[in-house]
């Protein structure tokens, strides 16, 4: 493989610098396991779905937060770590951002709707329950927003979605010749079986 498309292995988690605003959301919720990191520009609070609404409500409405602005709410996929839900959160009259992370079970992928406190949540968690297949209890309405009304079953970002061949032969193999990819050639090394609905 090029030198230049190798990973390197990722450095060991650094704690946030004393004063940080992981200690403003530790003094705010005393009990509440955070578990806080330094991301490269926020920093990052893993916590447990029981808690997290707990903690996006503290978020948005403390006085030493302000967190008046949801940036942003996305999945991510640990495979068999589970399924994670990602809010990425800022205060415009504090000017200061933190990331809220929290794991759910890809077997029982289901966590607290955040759109009671930032209405921007709305089409947000509809995305992510989209394309993850994570349930937001208490969502209003949590129609798909991105898939057909009657594709409840298939999760296109979730890492056992039957694409993923082809997706990672595609971005790994072909470089600058991406364009022209249109299927899975012989001998590449990949089967994919088709869907019954695709049969």
């Amino acid at each position: 493989m090029p030198e230049d498309r190798r990973r390197e292995a990722p450095a060991a988690p650094v704690a946030p610098e004393p004063g940080s605003i992981a200690d403003t959301f530790a003094e705010l919720l005393p009990g509440v396991a955070l578990k806080p990191i330094q991301g490269a520009h926020d920093v990052l609070l893993n916590v447990s779905r029981e808690e997290v609404h707990r903690v996006l409500e503290v978020a948005k409405s403390s006085e030493k937060l302000q967190m008046d602005f949801l940036r942003d709410l996305c999945g991510v996929d640990w495979e068999a770590e589970g399924l994670e839900v990602v809010y990425q959160l800022w205060s415009y009259s504090l000017r200061h951002g933190v990331t809220v992370k929290a794991r759910v079970p890809t077997e029982d992928a289901r966590i607290a709707t955040a759109t009671d406190i930032w209405n921007a949540a709305d089409w947000h968690e509809r995305e992510c329950r989209d394309m993850f297949g994570i349930v937001f209890e208490g969502h209003p309405d949590l129609r798909p927003i991105l898939l057909p009304e009657d594709m409840l079953d298939h999760y296109p970002l979730r890492k056992d979605n039957p694409l993923a061949p082809l997706e990672e032969w595609q971005g790994t193999s072909l470089g600058d010749n991406m364009g022209g990819a249109g299927h899975i050639p012989p001998g590449s090394g990949f089967e994919v079986t088709a869907s019954a609905e695709s049969e």
